[in-house]
């Protein structure tokens, strides 16, 4: 167990509890009528930024990926005869309904978040182009930057190597927690961090590699 948390960074231990907190959350506290407030805020923002026809595909296609992944191919089913789906005990009829009646609750509540998820995922994916366009060019300079430096004998910056790796781990990192949020965020929040952040993060993370590799 030790050696697996030598080699395992502290942000990712930070990340994966934080992680299972917000999923405790969902499972138990978060209400879902809170959660259906969030999407439907989420999507009115979403609308005002892209255009009703744009908003609209978009929640088109996320009802069709919910579709795929978890009507047709019988995942809801599935869990819900697994939780469920038992015979009733003697005498414990009345605890089970009140477990059952919590079960559902609460499984309702993991689809919604499901559902929000593969919205925001969709959502990111729009913008996935233009994070290209930009993070192409920032590759392409900072390995000639880097390619310079080793040529001319100009420092490399182990600073700005190691803080611009740090940056694109706390970047993913806050993705994933971002994805998982039962809270309304904005549309434009997660794309601009992501578009901008990491292209620049990338850029100087190869611009000061080590000049030998």
């Amino acid at each position: 167990m030790a050696d697996i948390e030598e080699k395992m960074p502290a942000g990712l231990w930070l990340t994966l509890a934080f992680v299972c907190v917000e999923i405790l959350l969902i499972v138990c506290i978060v209400p879902n009528a809170f959660i259906d407030r969030a999407i439907l805020k989420e999507q009115d923002w979403g609308e005002a930024m892209m255009g009703k026809a744009a908003s609209d595909q978009l929640i088109d296609d996320t009802a069709r990926l919910y579709s795929t992944i978890h009507l047709e191919s019988g995942l809801n089913e599935t869990v819900r005869d697994f939780f469920l789906g038992g015979k009733q005990t003697p005498g414990w009829e009345s605890l089970e309904r009140q477990w059952g009646t919590f079960i559902a609750g609460r499984g309702e509540a993991v689809l919604k978040v499901c559902y929000h998820i593969y919205y925001r995922s969709l959502l990111l994916l729009m913008w996935m182009p233009y994070m290209l366009v930009i993070l192409a060019p920032a590759v392409l300079g900072g390995y000639m930057a880097w390619n310079i430096k080793r040529y001319n004998f100009d420092h490399s910056s182990p600073f700005l190597n190691t803080y611009s790796s740090k940056i694109i781990s706390w970047v993913v990192m806050a993705l994933a927690l971002s994805f998982i949020a039962p809270l309304p965020i904005p549309p434009m929040i997660v794309p601009l961090v992501v578009i901008f952040l990491i292209p620049i993060a990338a850029s100087l993370l190869i611009g000061n590699l080590p000049k030998r590799l």
